[in-house]
């Protein structure tokens, strides 16, 4: 029989809890691949606790990436599909499929390297 606090802490996956913390070294299915289509609205996902956003690039390759924009906390749901990434519908910045790396801010020359501030 476990206790309540062993109850809680095996069953509680968010972002900051030891099962989450477990869980996130492992793959997860989150949506069917099928649903995700090129050029496609970004899908709007909710696993363990947080909220993403899967979408597929022009060229087939499908991005995951966590629902707020790193830079105002825009929600990517509503981004453009623009090719290789999802451009925000806040400010213009566009985020790749590569573990969310900027592809060329609007106000950048092409191939300047740009380190914006994190939304928290």
């Amino acid at each position: 029989m476990l206790t309540p606090e062993e109850n809680e802490r095996l069953t509680r996956v968010g972002p900051d809890t030891p099962m989450g913390a477990m869980l996130r070294e492992y793959w997860l299915p989150a949506c069917r691949a099928a649903k995700v289509e090129a050029e496609g609205a970004p899908e709007r996902l909710r696993l363990m606790g947080e909220n993403f956003v899967a979408f597929r690039g022009s060229d087939g390759r499908l991005g995951f990436i966590a629902e707020a924009c790193p830079h105002r906390c825009a929600s990517m749901a509503l981004a453009r599909n623009e090719g290789d990434g999802l451009r925000c519908i806040f400010h213009g910045w566009k985020v790749g499929s590569t573990a969310g790396a900027w592809i060329r801010p609007p106000s950048r020359p092409s191939g300047a390297s740009v380190s914006p501030p994190m939304c928290r």
